[in-house]
């Protein structure tokens, strides 16, 4: 198998393959789908004494 053609299998995989255990999405959009919940979170300093 060349280098390109893996490259494509791994684009295909990554955009358009539906994981059971990621809700049946494909890991690109689980992943954007993380890092918008991680920009709503607001960081919260904790106090010391």
């Amino acid at each position: 198998m060349s280098a390109i053609a893996t490259l494509e299998w791994v684009w295909w995989f990554n955009h358009h393959r539906l994981l059971e255990p990621l809700g049946y999405v494909p890991p690109v959009e689980y992943e954007e789908a993380f890092y918008r919940g991680q920009e709503t979170q607001s960081i919260v300093p904790a106090l010391t004494n």
